[in-house]
């Protein structure tokens, strides 16, 4: 636990002066240190949950460190409006998981009315570690959604909590608070 003391009114006023203005790498470090642990909280749930279809996921989950830019448009792609210097991590699986080929379609172009050209249309895709963390954690086509990156999330977050907590402490330690 911290410990607060001061000599006279003006350590005081400094003191809660350094204590409201908390410097961005401290909040970085923060955030890292909490998102590291999610992140190997959704690695243990990778491992626990799924078979080896799904190794590839085990060295997925990223985190990433961002900053809002203030705009009105929603940033991030997180459907979340972050202010100016607003910090937030994010994290998620990335990377690529696997190629395939798709499916080959073939159409007639038709030009007002008029029967045109053929056209056949055939493809290699990617699939992403995004993609393919998306559909085992809602399902589709078949596969039931397991949930288990919601399932991650909550089990990581007293682990999350404690280490941005450490962070915390050692710096209100190193301006001694």
């Amino acid at each position: 636990m911290a410990k607060f003391s001061c000599n006279d009114i003006d350590g005081f006023l400094l003191s809660m002066e350094e204590f409201a203005e908390l410097p961005d790498d401290v909040l970085d470090d923060m955030l890292e240190a909490g998102a590291e642990e999610i992140r190997k909280a959704q690695v243990k749930s990778i491992e626990k949950n799924f078979d080896r279809h799904t190794a590839k996921l085990l060295g997925a989950p990223k985190v990433f460190l961002k900053r809002g830019t203030g705009d009105h448009h929603l940033s991030g792609g997180t459907g979340q409006y972050h202010a100016a210097g607003e910090h937030y991590a994010l994290v998620y699986p990335s990377g690529k998981h696997h190629q395939y080929h798709k499916k080959t379609h073939t159409y007639t172009k038709y030009n007002w009315g008029r029967a045109g050209a053929t056209k056949t249309t055939s493809a290699d895709g990617t699939a992403t570690n995004n993609d393919v963390a998306f559909v085992l954690e809602f399902g589709g086509h078949g596969i039931v959604g397991t949930g288990w990156m919601r399932e991650a999330n909550n089990n990581g977050e007293n682990a999350m909590a404690e280490a941005e907590e450490k962070v915390y402490d050692a710096w209100l330690k190193s301006k001694n608070l």
